[in-house]
């Protein structure tokens, strides 16, 4: 990955469209990893799923987080909330499963132990 800065905020080299990151425009480097804890806790999601051939339909992921008020304002907490479509019999085994994301996401094994990581599962029925 190569980082650019063409004009007063740096760009992420992307072949589908550079990514803006700064402050206050496009992307803060703090959002990016609170997006990329949520894509990994999706992703592993998805996969622990499929393993166990479980029928289901991610609808939709939402991310927020909150940073520390005493500097140098780490991020204090991240919450990841999954919206799934999965038949009534299947949703117990489903939250089961979803149990096991933190032990399977290298992105939430990286980061410091001090950021607690809330991630909670929804159905649509």
């Amino acid at each position: 990955m190569d980082l650019i800065q063409p004009t007063e905020t740096i760009e992420l080299i992307h072949e589908n469209g550079n990514w803006q990151l700064g402050r206050g425009k496009g992307f803060s480097p703090v959002q990016l990893v609170a997006a990329s804890a949520a894509a990994c806790s999706a992703y592993v999601f998805e996969e622990l799923l499929d393993q166990r051939q479980i029928s289901y339909r991610l609808v939709q992921v939402s991310v927020d987080y909150t940073e520390n008020p005493y500097p140098p304002n780490p991020i204090a907490q991240i919450d990841v909330r999954l919206l799934l479509e999965a038949a009534r019999p299947v949703q117990e085994a489903v939250k089961q499963i979803f149990l096991e994301i933190p032990g399977h996401c290298p992105v939430i094994q990286s980061l410091n132990p001090n950021i607690r990581i809330n991630e909670s599962v929804y159905f649509t029925s």
